[in-house]
């Protein structure tokens, strides 16, 4: 008799810890946080390869072409660093924008050989005449970067 009343006794203390208890658990667990879904981030476009070279040349082509006296250092480390974005966009564009990107390196270059052309005006500025240089070098930057241009509309012109 004493084993069924200690038996009876535990299992309604089980019932009870079995009805009362879980809330009290529950409330007492941290819940998780449910996480956010965040899109992964779009791709932007890169520019046209005319928006990084009018930028560049808006800023520094009066400094490369400027007057021997006037002491300014050459951007060659922002050039070669756009040099070298074109020429690996070139590597993976389709042949439709290859001539955009071979026209952007053109320029590049010219850019390239217009800096050098200053620091050796530089070295002896009585035997140079930079004055005249410097303007056939600045239509000749002028004229690849309008090719250029064309070459970016050829790109996006339709084909019938």
């Amino acid at each position: 008799m004493k084993t069924a009343i200690r038996s009876i006794a535990y299992l309604i203390v089980i019932v009870s810890l079995a009805i009362i208890a879980p809330p009290a658990w529950s409330a007492r667990r941290p819940k998780k946080p449910k996480p956010n879904y965040t899109p992964p981030p779009a791709a932007t476009p890169t520019p046209a390869p005319s928006t990084d070279l009018s930028r560049f040349v808006g800023a520094n082509l009066d400094k490369i072409l400027g007057p021997l006296d006037v002491k300014s250092p050459s951007p060659r480390a922002e050039l070669a660093q756009l040099r070298a974005s074109f020429a690996n966009r070139f590597s993976k564009a389709s042949l439709a924008e290859r001539p955009q990107f071979q026209a952007a390196l053109s320029v590049c270059d010219a850019l390239s050989q217009a800096m050098d052309a200053r620091d050796k005006g530089m070295l002896n500025p009585a035997a140079s005449n930079w004055a005249q240089q410097s303007t056939q070098l600045r239509q000749n930057i002028e004229q690849l970067l309008a090719n250029e241009r064309v070459a970016e509309g050829a790109e996006t012109t339709p084909k019938r």
